[in-house]
């Protein structure tokens, strides 16, 4: 079946269903931002959140909420969201249970697309254990994180069985997407199609933060801005060390802190205000005079691909990165810090950089909108006959 997308242009009406990393509500990643583009253009999309494990609600209380058996909610005419019911512990610890809880899954969607009256289609995952999915929907596999490295943080992982369930899913994949170049030059040896599309933003929702502060903040002066995940891939430290040396800079760094962080002593110009909806986010990045991206440097993090680090871009906001290939890469655009009095430092050169240099970080987020990646990818997947 054919329909018209929302640019007029002429799309083949399938269905995706999307298996997420993080769920509909919260923060938004690129898999919402996927989502929206192709149902905007005539797809079919299933967006499948990540089931919560019986043992969840013990970790996180508010995980109650999400403790049912399955819950399909139609958002519009091609676009649903699937809410899994829950499944067992440590799937990726002991690859048997992976394999049950990947039937459960399979039985959760279709159950759900014959509700839908949709047809099966492609699959399009973000998760190592979707090697073990059963049935034949074709897979294209996204690879956005070293999923291996998450096993430093949690006992419930084991990094040889998610290694070995993430090479199985790229030999098993049609097509194998990557996000940033570490990630894709591994993904190569295994699948020799695979292609780098790295991430993006929803530049028409951040532009209007390049027009002066809004005083959302509700902080007067310097401030240097963080929004996101507040993991164990933040460096708290250093923006503790780095508030103390600079007492005229409010630090504001916003978003759900994860429950295993433990936060630094922090001086009072430092301000946490938790998790900002997606919608509320521009006027918050208005007010920052610079934009951080303070990860730390490890495993995990030399392969990130910062969707912030786009939107950051599409306000032009200088932007401090931590020293990592896949940030530095950026050049002027971007100053890389590797310690706190470098960090205090960075911020006073980055107050005084001329015009020129915000208006090429906009033209570089332009160049990265999600339209052009969903383009390279609808192209990508019709090159493979998906």
């Amino acid at each position: 079946m054919m329909a018209k997308g929302v640019d007029g242009a002429i799309v083949s009406r399938r269905t995706i269903v999307i298996f997420s990393a993080t769920p509909w509500q919260g923060l938004v990643g690129r898999p919402h931002h996927l989502a929206r583009h192709f149902a905007s253009r005539g797809e079919r999309v299933l967006f499948v959140e990540p089931a919560i494990t019986w043992l969840s609600p013990l970790k996180k209380l508010k995980l109650l909420l999400k403790f049912h058996f399955g819950r399909l909610l139609p958002l519009e005419e091609n676009l649903a969201v699937l809410t899994p019911p829950p499944i067992m512990p440590a799937g990726y610890r002991f690859r048997a249970v992976n394999k049950l809880n990947q039937t459960l899954l399979e039985r959760s969607i279709m159950t759900a697309l014959r509700r839908l009256d949709w047809p099966a289609g492609l699959v399009i995952t973000h998760l190592p254990g979707t090697a073990d999915f059963p049935g034949t929907m074709p897979l294209l596999y996204e690879c956005v994180d070293d999923h291996a490295a998450f096993s430093q943080y949690s006992s419930l992982w084991q990094k040889e069985v998610v290694q070995e369930l993430e090479y199985d899913l790229l030999r098993r994949a049609r097509g194998v997407v990557a996000t940033a170049q570490v990630l894709f030059a591994r993904c190569q040896k295994y699948h020799p199609k695979a292609l780098l599309i790295g991430n993006g933003a929803a530049v028409e929702h951040f532009s209007d933060a390049a027009g002066g502060k809004s005083g959302a903040t509700g902080l007067s002066g310097l401030v240097a801005g963080f929004y996101g995940g507040i993991g164990a891939w933040v460096d708290l430290e250093l923006i503790a060390r780095a508030a103390e040396l600079a007492p005229h800079w409010s630090f504001y760094l916003a978003g759900p802190r994860e429950g295993s962080v433990e936060l630094p002593r922090f001086p009072g110009n430092v301000f946490l205000p938790g998790f900002i909806p997606f919608a509320e986010l521009p006027p918050i990045l208005a007010d920052f005079d610079v934009a951080l991206v303070p990860f730390k440097t490890n495993e995990l993090t030399i392969s990130v691909n910062p969707i912030k680090l786009y939107e950051y871009f599409a306000a032009g906001k200088p932007v401090l990165v931590a020293d990592i290939p896949e940030l530095t890469r950026w050049g002027e655009l971007v100053y890389p810090v590797t310690s706190a009095s470098d960090l205090v430092a960075a911020l006073e050169t980055a107050c005084h950089e001329s015009a020129e240099l915000k208006a090429k970080r906009q033209q570089v987020a332009m160049d990265n909108s999600w339209a052009a990646k969903v383009d390279l990818l609808l192209d990508y997947m019709k090159g493979l006959g998906l």
